[in-house]
């Protein structure tokens, strides 16, 4: 906490050296992450010291859907993007939690579950985040491109498949 508060202190002291008047926003910005850290640390210690098969559960749907939610939010347009983010997060989280407790590397525990799949779901939520973005960027860069294509008789899916093979 004290060295959270000490990083907190140098981006108010480049604020305010630098006038950027954002001053207001970073205090709230830091009060509201110790709030969510410590809500979050109460949880996490209550789900690790009740050793529950269903919390151990409710928990990884949490982080599965939670991960999901903020992919989402990276989406800007694409269709469906909730759907797509939840499943490839989903799936891609349980095969590989069934593979590591299938195959011993982890006990279904709590204290080993939780954490590894947040490191799963954090790793789908980011290449599924630049994924969006690198698609939106190139639908946006080669729009043109895509209207000849459609103007010359190609469906959706024709006309956008090297963007999304770029992308992918």
């Amino acid at each position: 906490l004290l060295l959270s508060s000490v990083l907190l202190i140098v981006a108010l002291l480049i604020d305010y050296k630098e006038k950027l008047g954002l001053g207001n926003d970073i205090f709230i910005a830091g009060i509201r992450a110790v709030v969510q850290l410590f809500l979050i640390g109460y949880v996490l210690s209550y789900v690790l010291r009740v050793d529950n098969n269903f919390l151990t559960l409710a928990m990884v749907l949490f982080i599965v859907f939670n991960a999901s939610y903020n992919a989402h939010t990276r989406s800007e347009g694409i269709n469906r993007s909730f759907k797509i983010s939840t499943t490839a997060i989903g799936v891609g989280t349980a095969l590989s939690l069934l593979i590591l407790v299938f195959s011993g590397v982890i006990d279904w525990s709590p204290s080993q579950i939780v954490p590894i799949t947040g490191m799963i779901a954090s790793n789908a939520m980011t290449a599924i985040g630049v994924t969006y973005r690198s698609l939106n960027s190139k639908f946006t860069d080669q729009r043109q491109q895509v209207l000849e294509k459609l103007a010359l008789g190609a469906n959706k899916k024709q006309a956008s498949m090297s963007i999304v093979r770029e992308s992918v």
